[in-house]
């Protein structure tokens, strides 16, 4: 199977970086989405958080790769045109 172009761009560095941050983003959603449950009990207002911020954090962590994705290939095409 041929490796696309776009799939050299991003080092283990960007992605370890994007696990972290999504995992905070994740903690961070379920934190604050809490209060916005219809749940009274707190574990079950909890869990209610939690599975909210799953699609949260799947759309940051999709935006953060689109983003170093473009950042890194722009930085590759100025260094290029030098």
């Amino acid at each position: 199977m041929e490796v696309a172009p776009y799939q050299k761009l991003l080092s283990k560095t960007h992605i370890f970086i994007g696990v972290v941050l999504s995992l905070l983003v994740f903690i961070m959603m379920s934190y604050l989405l809490r209060p916005f449950t219809f749940s009274q009990d707190p574990l079950i207002a909890q869990a209610q958080a939690c599975f909210t911020a799953i699609p949260i954090t799947a759309v940051f962590w999709f935006a953060y790769h689109m983003f170093m994705l473009v950042l890194v290939d722009q930085r590759k095409r100025t260094k290029e045109s030098k």
